[in-house]
């Protein structure tokens, strides 16, 4: 038997009550979104590509949501600190994750990465698409991409490389390139992009595989020698550096893109509005013309499109950390 209780409602009434009750709370924050400041934790260090894109977008956006938006760096194993703590946050929209490549070839190349790219996140965006690009010291023997492999396949094993961290794009994107190239270099893996960068300007390491955008300014400042770049095409901006795919290597591509994410089951309300906001920030002209001239494409793409490259992207890094036999741990 079903007890009435004193107000005449019965214990399933009162059970649906509640549940209604709590969907109009629910419906009610999400209405009221953002009602405090925005977190978005970037993956890796303050200064490489992924800080330099999310701080030129995170200001206007702060300003659309009438919100501070705070930019967090938590770097480390190769983007997995960051990632699998923004995957144990509250599912609110009020801790997101920029990260780029290294999200889904975590899952390959590591045993236990911390998080599952496909179960623990929802795409919200792809900010944008850009080149990586093989540095080394402005006095550098090396004047061509030509003059390193004559000399790397002379030395193998002798000449060493800096990128972001096993697993981090640039590592990907010289890894593909030495296994087309057939050259033995040795991976030098740093905490951030900064550290791998700097090293390379003060000859403290021959080579290192960056992200254009943080490279663009030194590059053209003269303390960089840049040999060749990942994307099919030239960067307008540094007209006289050469693809890796013309200077003897047809058919190699590698593009890094950054997107935002938020763990999964946040409101769809809530990742249409940061969609659209955020698309709508990507089409202004004067966000475009400074991520354009760091050698960052903005997309701005639909959460469905970015979704539908994602899975493209990690079944073709799947094949990729097969065929090079990569392994983080």
């Amino acid at each position: 038997m079903i007890r009435q209780h004193a107000t005449g409602m019965t214990a399933s009434t009162m059970a649906l009550a509640l549940l209604l009750a709590g969907a109009a709370g629910d419906a009610r924050s999400q209405a009221d979104y953002p009602a405090k400041p925005v977190r978005i934790v970037v993956v890796y260090g303050a200064g490489g590509g992924l800080d330099i894109v999310t701080r030129i977008i995170a200001d206007p956006l702060g300003k659309a949501l009438g919100r501070q938006v705070v930019v967090e760096n938590r770097p480390g194993a190769g983007g997995n600190i960051g990632t699998e703590y923004v995957a144990k946050q509250p599912a609110d929209g009020y801790t997101l994750m920029v990260t780029t490549n290294s999200h889904q070839i975590n899952a390959f190349i590591y045993k236990n990465p911390g998080y599952d790219p496909r179960k623990d996140f929802t795409p919200i965006i792809q900010f944008t698409g850009a080149a990586s690009v093989i540095i080394t010291h402005r006095q550098s023997a090396f004047l061509t991409l030509k003059d390193l492999v004559t000399k790397a396949r002379a030395h193998p094993g002798e000449i060493t490389y800096g990128t972001a961290g096993n697993g981090s794009p640039t590592h990907i994107a010289m890894e593909i390139f030495k296994a087309a190239a057939k050259l033995d270099l040795v991976h030098v893996p740093y905490k951030t992009a900064a550290q791998a960068n700097t090293d390379a300007a003060a000859g403290q390491i021959p080579l290192a595989m960056a992200a254009l955008p943080p490279t663009v300014p030194v590059i053209q400042g003269g303390l960089l020698r840049a040999l060749a770049i990942t994307t099919e095409k030239r960067f307008a901006g540094l007209p006289n550096v050469p693809t890796i795919a013309e200077s003897g290597f047809p058919g190699y591509s590698h593009v890094t893109w950054i997107g935002l994410f938020a763990p999964s089951a946040t409101p769809a309300e809530i990742l249409a509005r940061l969609n659209r906001e955020i698309g709508a920030i990507l089409a202004q002209p004067a966000v475009r013309e400074r991520l354009m001239a760091l050698g960052a494409e903005p997309v701005g793409r639909s959460a469905a499109d970015f979704e539908a490259a994602l899975k493209a992207d990690y079944d073709a890094t799947g094949k990729i950390v097969s065929r090079i036999g990569l392994k983080a741990d």
